[in-house]
């Protein structure tokens, strides 16, 4: 039975690089098996002035593996919501880029840093 991981991914407007958590728990780790997804959620800040504006989850191997990404893709546009499917086995490492449009027509970017995945037995 596959299961779905949570991703919260918290930020502070003014602080570039952002958090996660999954189920409300910090983690350093994802466990995972071949058809999990992991499900995106970019908690804004409590303002209508922070919107989401872009996002793209960028994949890889943290040990030689046979498919370039644990998605089948090294680079994945996200929008709030986003569920991504995860494929291959293996010890993957991805992290997340995103822009904010606050409500006086600036941008904000963020980073978030190297979350970890472990696919399968490695």
């Amino acid at each position: 039975m596959a299961n779905d991981y949570n991703i919260a991914i918290q930020f502070n407007p003014g602080n570039p690089m952002a958090t996660w958590s999954i189920d409300g728990k910090i983690e350093a780790l994802i466990k995972a098996q071949p058809d999990d997804t992991l499900t995106f959620d970019f908690r804004l800040p409590d303002s209508p002035s922070v919107t989401l504006a872009s996002a793209m989850l960028f994949a890889g191997p943290r040990k030689p593996a046979e498919a370039p990404s644990p998605f089948n893709a090294t680079q994945i546009p996200l929008v709030q919501g986003s569920k991504v499917k995860v494929q291959n086995d293996g010890f993957w490492g991805f992290s997340i880029a995103f822009t904010t449009t606050n409500q006086d027509g600036t941008t904000g970017f963020y980073f978030l840093p190297d979350p970890e995945l472990e696919v399968g037995s490695t």
